[in-house]
């Protein structure tokens, strides 16, 4: 006779496979749902019964995700090759340093929702994880490299409450997206380091977000100063003067973060520092030879800053005559 404790039958509800693998439902669902990674038998109402096989699968997988591996690559293993992996020394398939792989959890029923039915996220984004809401997320041990977290409103309390030290733990860059909130708020949240979108915001810009801090570095190197000679390299030219920056911080654009405005105030200073490090007295070839590379480097990066500019600028519609006249 089978009983429901066999390893082939379903005894298991989702609750009690969370608490014995350490998977919260919410990832668990997400899991079976892309990577078919087990199939629970179904009661006559729907929910879930998993097996003891399924739950010493599971228990491997998240054991394996833990030390590292993308739930892509161990999703469909079969046990033996799992617990070959968990016993080898080094684990066989760890992505390497830098690979590119980027996890990303969301917090949120609305975001959850729409983040599992994308019907693909973008190359170098992973999944690894949908929770319904903060407790449900800090109840699990999940860690990522973006968090994007949905709520409703925002205000002093719930910014409390995302300045948990253990939401910096877990994620190296947070994401919150809201529908409404007062300014000052919008405000105590960036000055605690959190990204802030407002809502409503396509899924796929969400994944350009998270696709912001997935880059691969670069290795660029500023020129060498020589402390005993004044560099003779040209200085980029001013591609914006004094009146037509005042007019770009002045227009009204559709950008709520007023961009074009923050560009030119730091053009502005860049170009007195320009000037300051060009004029700047010097007593020795040493001063002479550091001014010079202050005053180069400035001017490299003012010349930057006006060339983002004029591409804001242009998709903005603005134009920017000689005499400081803006128009669309």
């Amino acid at each position: 006779m089978t009983t429901t404790t066999d390893a082939t039958h379903g005894s298991y509800r989702i609750g009690a496979v969370a608490r014995l693998t350490g998977i919260s439902p919410d990832t668990l669902r997400i899991w079976e749902r892309r990577y078919d990674i087990v199939k629970p038998e179904r009661t006559p109402k729907g929910g879930r019964l998993y097996s003891h096989q399924d739950v010493t699968r599971l228990t491997m997988i998240k054991t394996l995700v833990d030390q590292g591996y993308a739930i892509s690559t161990v999703a469909n293993l079969a046990i033996e090759e799992l617990s070959r992996r968990l016993n080898s020394a080094q684990p066989a398939n760890l992505p390497p340093p830098d690979s590119g792989q980027h996890e990303v959890c969301v917090i949120g029923q609305a975001i959850s929702v729409r983040a599992c039915n994308t019907e693909g996220m973008p190359q170098g984004l992973e999944l690894a994880g949908a929770y319904s809401d903060l407790d449900a997320f800090l109840e699990d041990e999940t860690t990522c490299d973006t968090l994007v977290i949905e709520m409703p409103f925002l205000d002093r309390p719930i910014a409390r409450e995302l300045n948990n030290p253990e939401l910096r733990r877990r994620a190296q860059r947070i994401i919150v997206m809201y529908a409404f909130s007062p300014s000052n708020i919008v405000s105590q949240l960036q000055r605690y380091g959190l990204q802030t979108l407002r809502a409503p915001v396509a899924i796929e810009h969400i994944w350009q977000h998270c696709q912001l801090s997935h880059t691969q570095q670069v290795d660029w190197q500023p020129p060498t100063w020589n402390p005993r000679v004044a560099s003779a390299e040209p200085i980029p030219p001013k591609r914006f003067d004094t009146h037509q920056l005042i007019r770009l911080s002045e227009v009204t654009t559709s950008l709520e973060c007023e961009c074009p405005h923050h560009m030119a105030s730091i053009i502005e200073q860049l170009s007195a520092f320009e000037e300051y490090s060009a004029r700047c007295e010097v007593a020795t070839k040493q001063d002479a030879a550091l001014h010079g590379y202050l005053h180069q480097m400035t001017a490299r990066a003012r010349w930057l800053m006006e060339v983002a500019l004029e591409r804001l600028a242009e998709v903005e519609g603005i134009r920017v005559d000689a005499a400081g006249n803006t128009g669309n």
